[in-house]
């Protein structure tokens, strides 16, 4: 088998995430990072992650997305956007924040908890609302 490395980066390339210095910890490209808060779903699990000090339900999680998602105009039923989301979290955004050591997900008992580097998206998402865009702020 073989194990083909990142690209080299430069140090600018990179911003240090998390500073607990566990073992593991590995700062993430900024591009991973305008990926990762890319998506409203994926920035809802950080915020959510964040706010508890216990592992919070993953069906938790489906219910808070789709109250926000839910549009009784759209001809979706709220049943239909829950099954839409939860499959949506288990099968990209949560491996993809695990991955990157932003959240844990214990697929057995289905719950998500903060990871290594969870805490330093906070800084990030304090200014969700503003109108500019997180993207812009990481250029």
């Amino acid at each position: 088998m073989t194990i083909h490395p990142e690209r080299p980066t430069t140090g600018s390339d990179r911003v240090h995430l998390g500073t607990d210095g566990a073992i593991g910890y590995r700062p993430l490209p900024r591009k991973t990072i305008r990926d990762v808060l890319e998506s409203d779903r994926r920035r809802e699990v950080i915020r959510c992650a964040l706010a508890t000090d216990e592992p919070i339900s993953v069906r938790t999680l489906v219910g808070r997305l789709a109250d926000a998602e839910h549009d009784p105009t759209v001809g979706t039923t709220i049943h239909r956007l829950r099954q839409r989301i939860h499959t949506s979290l288990c099968r990209t955004h949560l491996p993809l924040l695990e991955d990157h050591d932003i959240v844990r997900f214990d697929r057995v008992r289905n719950l998500v908890g903060p990871a290594t580097n969870c805490s330093a998206f906070e800084s990030l998402l304090e200014f969700d609302s503003l109108e500019r865009p997180i993207a812009a702020r990481l250029k």
